[in-house]
């Protein structure tokens, strides 16, 4: 066997040596021939070998991104002043010195496009008069400064009417702020300076009555359903017939007309210290509730004597008396409402002059910082084991849609505005994917419904059944956009992203960062194909903050040719980028986007080969500039 070996060895380097390289072709299959005789009596089986080279589905994606600059640019400040216009104000007030106070704030900040006033006037009756917050005062109008507003007198001083009305003008701005005005972004960089100023207490002070039992304090009788107003006293579920005015004992209010006491519900107490609080306390709520940047209330009191405990004036005295003043319970009461308020109390007397510019008006200025980095590929969703192609991107893999009926290479198979994951998640609400005609109200192109404002992949139409902003990426500000809470089953109205919805150990916010599934355990696919992420701030860039950043082991998966011949295999991965305040974790913030795409097609076709595609600041782009479904954004290629 040796001698045979050796003699087919010796032909074969004569042949390389000497022959053309046909002919050491054909030498090689006659070694190989040869070889296999020699080695048919030793059990040696030689068997031809073809090695198919293969690839990985990884990607690396390597850039840069910065905040935008600190904002030189003021964020908006939002006065409010409620003024006490009881009869009281006519001598403890003698020289008007409340209303030229908020005329001096007012010609102070009139030209600054960023400040807006309120100014309520309350006695008996509660006035807004300005209608809601405005930037056109200037300090001359004479319904708001004149004997028409805050000039005018009445005997009673409604402090719960009054934080009523303030309350609904505040909610009232927050949601037109929301809706028209720059949403939850606007608002985070919002601030908000109320100042309730008084010279007394709240009157008059209500007590509902009561029909059981007998020897209540408040007892009266139930009133008959024929009940004459001016028959004996009885108790009337809308009617308060225990009523104090300036702590003398009032029984028939049916007397008072529909502009009184607006806030007065029947049956029940009014103006209250407890209810005064509690209405102050639910509106510093709204700060929350809101995710309002800044949200002060301020308190004020005037006192007619001086500090020695004189009377300023004749009238001080007569003031005293007539309106039954006790400066001690007033100082009380505003002391804890502005405690409450997280504001300041300021005590004035007639004696000195009331100035309200003491109190801080400065606008908020915003530093930002990063608050997240995310990539998810629009065309790998998380399975239970591995990622499924979703060619078409729109939420739902190939193999359901094909199961569905529905189109895998067409987000919105029937065309009618809805994408195919939308309206088979509301699909029992009589949406159909394939059905063009259903629900029956359209959300087609070229209309309002169609558009995307705030860039996020999701339209006004889809927005409106969602409940969220449609011009907000991230509605419930968690740093998550509103379209991959919604696909994958978190919740894009409230911050739910420290809770584990699928009960598997893993934070919400970890899901979607690494683009597992939070609503469905898949331990397999986490610990496997998790994304992995770096980041690392960039030295000596002022006035802003830039970061470097990796994002390793993004799977790349083989989609169909959505765009034609070529397009198999191509992967859209989106990478936002989410900034906030620096000193506002609940601020919404501003987003940027970009897009990377890579192709793979299983086992050994990728490109990029080497698996690295790199981002510079300037493919970061505005949300709001994307267009819907993101078709106008260019994603950046292995070739760029």
């Amino acid at each position: 066997m040796k001698r045979q070996a050796w003699m087919a060895w010796d032909l074969l380097e004569a042949l390389f040596c000497r022959a053309s390289y046909a002919a050491a072709y054909s030498a090689v299959l006659v070694f190989l021939s040869m070889l296999a005789m020699a080695c048919t009596k030793s059990d040696v089986e030689v068997k031809e070998t073809f090695v198919v080279p293969q690839v990985d589905n990884q990607l690396l994606i390597h850039g840069e991104v910065c905040t935008e600059e600190q904002d030189n640019v003021a964020f908006p400040v939002k006065i409010m002043f409620i003024v006490d216009s009881s009869g009281s104000m006519q001598q403890t007030d003698e020289g008007d010195n409340r209303v030229e106070a908020v005329r001096q704030v007012v010609r102070s900040y009139a030209n600054q496009p960023n400040v807006f006033f309120s100014i309520i006037k309350y006695n008996g009756r509660i006035s807004d008069l300005t209608g809601g917050f405005t930037d056109q005062l200037t300090g001359n109008e004479p319904e708001v400064f004149g004997t028409e507003g805050l000039l005018e007198a009445d005997s009673m001083t409604d402090y719960q009417g009054a934080l009523a009305k303030a309350y609904q003008l505040l909610l009232d701005d927050m949601q037109d702020t929301i809706y028209f005005g720059g949403g939850l972004a606007q608002l985070a960089r919002t601030k908000y300076v109320v100042i309730f100023f008084s010279d007394g207490t709240p009157d008059p002070v209500c007590y509902g009555c009561v029909t059981e039992p007998p020897n209540h304090p408040r007892y009266l009788p139930e009133c008959p359903r024929s009940h004459d107003a001016y028959g004996p006293p009885c108790c009337n579920e809308d009617l308060h017939v225990v009523c104090t005015l300036m702590d003398e004992l009032v029984l028939d209010m049916t007397a008072a007309t529909d502009d009184l006491f607006t806030a007065l519900e029947g049956g029940t107490d009014y103006n209250h210290n407890y209810q005064i609080f509690q209405l102050v306390d639910e509106l510093m709520e709204l700060k929350d509730a809101f995710h309002v940047g800044d949200l002060r209330l301020h308190t004020a009191f005037l006192y007619c004597r001086d500090q020695f405990g004189n009377p300023t004036s004749a009238l001080c005295a007569a003031a005293e008396e007539a309106y039954n003043l006790d400066p001690d319970r007033g100082r009380a009461l505003l002391r804890e409402m502005a405690s409450r308020g997280n504001g300041t109390f300021r005590d004035f007397t007639s004696g000195q002059a009331i100035n309200f510019l003491n109190f801080d008006y400065t606008s908020i200025q915003a530093s930002y910082t990063a608050k997240n980095l995310m990539v998810t590929n629009m065309n790998a969703l998380p399975g239970s084991l591995a990622f499924l192609p979703d060619s078409d991107a729109d939420g739902i893999d190939d193999d359901a849609e094909l199961r569905n009926g529905t189109e895998p290479q067409l987000a919105d198979t029937d065309g009618d505005g809805y994408g195919d994951f939308v309206e088979e998640m509301f699909r029992k609400a009589g949406f159909d994917p394939v059905d063009g005609s259903k629900p029956g109200f359209g959300c087609e192109a070229g209309t309002d419904l169609s558009d995307d404002a705030d860039g996020d992949g999701l339209n006004y139409c889809e927005e409106l059944l969602f409940g969220t902003s449609d011009d907000m990426v991230d509605t419930d500000a968690d740093g998550f956009p509103d379209i991959y809470e919604i696909r994958f089953g978190t919740d894009p109205l409230r911050d739910d992203t420290t809770e584990d919805l699928d009960s598997d150990g893993r934070r919400n916010s970890d899901e979607l960062l690494f683009h597992s599934h939070p609503a469905r355990s898949d331990p397999d696919l986490f610990a496997d194909h998790r994304y992995w992420y770096e980041m690392r701030p960039i030295e000596g860039t002022e006035g802003r903050n830039c970061y470097e950043f990796d994002i390793r082991y993004v799977s790349l998966i083989t989609t169909m040719d959505r765009d034609g011949p070529g397009s198999r295999g191509f992967n859209d991965i989106m990478i936002w980028f989410n900034q906030a305040s620096a000193d506002n974790p609940l601020d919404a913030g501003l987003w940027q986007v970009a897009c990377v795409q890579a192709q793979y097609i299983a086992p050994d076709y990728k490109i990029p080969f080497e698996g690295e595609i790199s981002l510079t600041m300037d493919d970061f782009h505005s949300p709001m500039d994307v267009g819907p479904r993101f078709e106008n954004l260019e994603c950046v290629t292995a070739s760029e």
